[in-house]
């Protein structure tokens, strides 16, 4: 297949993700159970209805939606889903709006725990945990914030008060006494 686009009323493109061919061999028949066993509940039990994608804030964004990813799930697709490039900003609308019950959120979660514990580390988990170590706030603070705020007289950022350095420290230092930092392969910054 392919390069393909689906083009939505409203103007907006999406492009489709590639047909692939599946046989036995990759095949995990007790992905779902291990997904239970770690945090996420039973993807058997999902209907395929697709509220989960049809509500999420970043699936215009993704190429595999939660309802594909809870379908490989189902298929005990592991090793594509843990490669697969899927994001969940874990508001989860998707389990408001879920007639099963299956708190897709809960299950991305459990994803999270098993690529890690697999050792693939999703690039988005690495840049997270390291702009928590370097500037206290999983997302890097914005020269244009910053300058806006002043702008609007209101106080500067956290980042930029003194107290603050001590705050990242104790990140720091809790990242690195927990064994975070190696288990997702990034440096830490405070050294003893």
């Amino acid at each position: 297949m392919g390069e393909v686009e689906k083009t939505f009323i409203s103007g907006l493109r999406e492009k489709l993700v590639e047909d692939r061919v599946i046989d036995e061999s990759q095949l995990e028949p007790d992905f779902a159970k291990e997904i239970v066993k770690h945090g996420g509940k039973d993807v058997m039990t999902c209907l395929q209805c697709g509220n989960c994608t049809g509500v999420c804030p970043i699936s215009l964004k993704i190429d595999y939606k939660t309802r594909s990813i809870i379908k490989f799930c189902q298929f005990g697709l592991k090793k594509f889903t843990l490669e697969t490039r899927w994001v969940c900003a874990t508001c989860y609308r998707c389990y408001e709006h879920c007639p099963a019950d299956i708190n897709p959120a809960e299950v991305m979660i459990a994803l999270r725990h098993i690529a890690i514990k697999e050792g693939v580390i999703p690039p988005f988990i690495k840049m997270a945990a390291s702009n928590l170590l370097k500037y206290g706030q999983s997302v890097k603070p914005d020269p244009e914030i910053e300058r806006v705020r002043r702008e609007l007289e209101l106080v500067d950022m956290p980042s930029r008060d003194k107290e603050y350095a001590k705050v990242v420290r104790e990140i720091n230092l809790l990242v690195r006494s927990t064994g975070y930092d190696k288990l997702i392969g990034i440096e830490s910054e405070v050294k003893t």
